[in-house]
Parts: C-alpha cells; structure tokens; sequence
C-alpha cells in the first residue's frame, strides 16, 4: 500500500448552524492550506486506576472526559479577488474574531474631501468600524484602505489620514471587515482527505489566532482550538465522504512586495509585523453525565500580542513615542489591486521600547506590545479587512 503523502492532503472547511452538528462539505467548501497541524484526540482519555494491587503492574484504567484539540492549522489570507467575495478561510477568520461585516457600496465622493474624511453621494449599510477603499487621484499608492471612526448621514471620517485629499468624484468602496465579539460560540466543520486516510473535526472553536506579515511573503494565519469530536473511517458516525470537486477562490494572494505600513498618520518602513490572540476558549464538558462537549465557552480574557520588525532608523515615527510611553495607531495594507487587498488594523497599540541588536550590518529594532481597546468594551484591539 503506498504511503500518503501529506502534499496531496485537501482540507475543507465549512461554519456550523449548531454547535457539534456536522455539516455537509461540499467542492465550495475547499480552502488551500499550507500545514493541516496537529490534532490531538483521546476518546476516552483513560487513568490508571487508584486502588491497590498486589503486584506492581497495572491492571484497570477508568475512562475519563474526551479531549480533542487541534493546533497549527495553517493557510494563505487569499482574498477573494473582487470585492464581497469571501475568502476560502473565511470560516476561520469568522470563528477567530467572532463577527464580520460585508458591505456591498460602491459610491463616490459628493463634497468636502480632506484627508480624514468626505461626503459622499451614499454611506449604504457604512458603520463605524468598517473598513473602506478610497481612490485618490494623483497618489500613486493608491487605492488606500481606512477605518471608518464616524458615519453622520452620507459624512463619512476615517483614520489614519490619507496622504492627501479625495477629489470630488474619486470612488469610495466597502468591503469584508472582520470583527471582535464579547461572546464567540462560533463552531466549524473541517475535513482533511489523504489519499487512503481521513479525518473530520465535527465541533472546532478557534482559540488561538495568529497572523502574520512579512516584506517578502503572502500574509497567512495559523489558527488552533478544541473540538467535540474526531470522524474517520472507523467511528461512529464516520467521515463523511469526500466532496467531489475542490473548487478555489481569488488568484495570487497579495505579498508585502506590495505594501505599506502606516504608524498614527506616517508611513513607516517596517520589515515584518506579527499579531495573535487567544479566545480563552473552552469546549464546555465538566458537568456530570457529560462527556462530548455541549457548547463552545470563553472562559478568560483575550489579550493581543504585538511584534514588529524595522531597521534602527526615523526613530521620531515610532522609537520616540515608545520612550514616551505614547499609544500608537497601526494600519499595514498589503496589496493594492481591488478585490486582492489585505489590511490590518490595530488603533490603541502600547508598544515597548525596543531591543536592539549590534551586528556589523545594519541595526534592527525588534517592537513588541499589545494591541488594546480604543474604549471599554469596545472590542477594536485588531481587524482583519479585505478589499
């Protein structure tokens, strides 16, 4: 029997109406991957038994709470290559942040353009806090994602500023915004196909959440969590069968060779930027007569680490405001093809003076820090936009 190759492995992924009910998979539920991870599965968890035996060996172990996890679940943010059109990690990026928004506008600026806001002919289904592609005639970085920090009627305000004013008629776009939410109970469906073996996580919260960007490579998250229950062929129920078709969305994925990084309203030049969470997530099954898991439960805080990699250089853009103490906005487009964009904000980040190293080439600072509520409960510390 051949061996399976782990390069053959397809991965399918699907967001569940009820916690812990399969949902069927189907070709659209396909989504490239990069590392399946690990997944860690004790049915039955057993421990060797207390009570005395008079000889040394073991004779009983008692069956014990199932414990399910997976860990290192890794892909490419692959937007979807026109704008609303979901990601094929869309489920992931859902069930990590909690929410998302996908606003369907295309308008264009009407009157009073600055370089922090305009108003323009429609705001559509526009709130504070999504994300907006703006056209500025004559920038040749253009066009520019922003967040938008007020919607008063068609007047719209964003941040950071833009590097110089819209002009009347210059296109105002929305797009996908991925969200915090007090409560996360969301639940997925993932499959993972070799070609003689299978595997299906039926019940996957994401608890741990990491992104990250580099000057010189495609933005990718790396995702892990509990789960309820471990399908293959074997169990009961089993695995379901494989999708026929594995169908992909969006081309290339947009690298850092196309970017840039804004610090408050300066562009900086960063070399790599990596954010992460943990949900404090648990899959609820400590009460008696309870074995399988009943629902997804945060049980913690959620806190986001920040890192970030730049050559010893401007310190006025960020070195100085970490001496200061100051906290610091942080907004890194990657990309700038519409439909093919990806952006990261953060608007409150408590960054650290930072470690810096001494080789005989050029000098590095390495920031680090945490990403942090613009206001109490508000749920702002980071989002993930695609355009």
């Amino acid at each position: 029997m051949p061996l399976p190759q782990g390069r053959s492995g397809q991965l399918y992924v699907k967001k569940e109406a009820a916690y812990g009910v399969e949902e069927t998979l189907a070709a659209a539920n396909a989504m490239r991957h990069i590392n399946r991870g690990s997944w860690s599965d004790l049915p039955f968890n057993k421990e060797n038994s207390p009570e005395k035996n008079p000889s040394p060996g073991i004779f009983t172990r008692f069956a014990r709470r199932a414990e399910l996890n997976y860990s290192g679940l890794q892909g490419i943010i692959r937007p979807g290559g026109a704008l609303n059109t979901l990601p094929e990690c869309d489920p992931f990026l859902e069930a990590a942040f909690g929410s998302k928004t996908n606003v369907t506008l295309a308008t264009t600026v009407s009157s009073s353009p600055t370089t922090t806001g305009a108003t323009v002919a429609s705001a559509g289904a526009l709130a504070v806090g999504d994300a907006v592609l703006l056209e500025v005639t004559g920038q040749a970085n253009s066009p520019f994602v922003r967040v938008l920090t007020g919607v008063a009627g068609a007047a719209l305000t964003w941040s950071p500023a833009l590097p110089a004013a819209q002009t009347v008629g210059d296109d105002v776009k929305g797009g996908i915004t991925y969200k915090f939410t007090s409560l996360l109970s969301i639940s997925l469906t993932i499959a993972h196909y070799l070609s003689n073996f299978e595997q299906e996580l039926v019940g996957a919260g994401v608890d741990s959440f990491e992104l990250a960007l580099d000057a010189n490579a495609e933005p990718t998250f790396t995702v892990g969590g509990p789960g309820r229950q471990l399908l293959d062929a074997s169990t009961t129920p089993a695995i379901q069968t494989q999708p026929v078709g594995f169908t992909t969305v969006g081309g290339n994925p947009p690298s850092g060779l196309i970017g840039q990084a804004y610090i408050d309203d300066t562009l900086y030049l960063i070399k790599s930027l990596g954010v992460s969470f943990t949900n404090s997530l648990e899959a609820r099954n400590n009460e008696y007569g309870v074995s399988l898991a009943t629902e997804l439960n945060r049980n913690g805080l959620r806190e986001v680490p920040v890192t970030l990699e730049a050559w010893a250089e401007t310190p006025a853009t960020l070195y100085n405001k970490t001496k200061a103490g100051s906290l610091v906005e942080i907004l890194v487009q990657t990309g700038r093809t519409e439909g093919n964009i990806v952006a990261v904000y953060m608007p409150s980040v408590d960054v650290q003076p930072p470690e810096q190293d001494d080789p005989d080439e050029n000098v590095n600072w390495s920031f680090s820090g945490a990403a942090i509520e613009s206001a109490a409960g508000a749920n702002d510390e980071l989002k993930i936009a695609l355009l």
